[in-house]
């Protein structure tokens, strides 16, 4: 069973639903027309938060979420065979990387189900649900990343693997200097912090793509056997 599409979709449905969302926002003028990767002119949130919009953002979202989740258990049912060939019995940043796969993806649904709604409590929801997502994400991402450099997996080529390494290096560089320049001049960086959201996001993302690539170029299937 060729499964490699899921990795495609993972990468490609939330970023094509986002900037869809941003579209029909702006044709509806809830937000302006910009470029918001440069401009820090709307957050993602604020494109998906009010009708028609926002219908778009959770029909999209929320099957994103779970695509991802297929995702994470993919990777680690792949990964765990080939620890198993390569006769590792220590698959804890395995087990981990599924985990914080699963629980980031619990994080998004959190978020898109409660976006738009007014209270503390919902807001306090968006910004656990937008920490776990982001933060959990980027440490699975990580996990897999270590795993497929020690298991050097045949077909894999180095490209790949060094700019899923790059993209984590930067996604962890960008986060530091949020928290540098929050901390410089808070004033000065709300105007810039969407864009910086956006930023984030977009190379969150690449790293599905990059996973796509590493899964097609490794020829790996799922096979499914009956037990005798």
């Amino acid at each position: 069973m060729n499964v490699r599409i899921v990795a495609l979709l993972a990468a490609l449905v939330p970023f094509l639903a986002v900037h869809a969302t941003y579209l029909v926002a702006a044709s509806h003028g809830v937000v302006d027309w910009c470029t918001p990767y440069l401009d820090s002119c709307t957050s993602i949130s604020a494109t998906g938060r009010k009708p028609p919009a926002s219908y778009l953002f959770r029909a999209t979202m929320l099957p994103s979420a779970v695509i991802m989740m297929a995702y994470w258990w993919l990777n680690h049912t792949w990964l765990a065979a080939l620890h198993a060939r390569a006769g590792s019995e220590r698959q804890h940043a395995n087990h981990w990387m599924l985990v914080l796969g699963v629980l980031a993806c619990i994080g998004l649904i959190l978020y898109v189900t409660v976006l738009g709604e007014r209270g503390d409590a919902w807001a306090t929801q968006r910004r656990v649900g937008t920490v776990l997502f982001f933060s959990f994400t980027f440490m699975a991402q990580l996990l897999l990343l270590s795993q497929l450099r020690r298991l050097q997996v045949a077909g894999v080529r180095p490209g790949v693997l060094a700019y899923m390494g790059w993209a984590c290096g930067t996604l962890l560089a960008v986060g530091v200097l949020t928290v540098v320049l929050q901390a410089w001049d808070e004033a000065w960086y709300e105007t810039v912090e969407d864009a910086f959201e956006w930023v984030l996001t977009l190379l969150l993302q690449s790293n599905f793509l990059a996973g796509y690539f590493v899964w097609r170029q490794a020829g790996w299937k799922l096979v499914v056997k009956e037990r005798d």
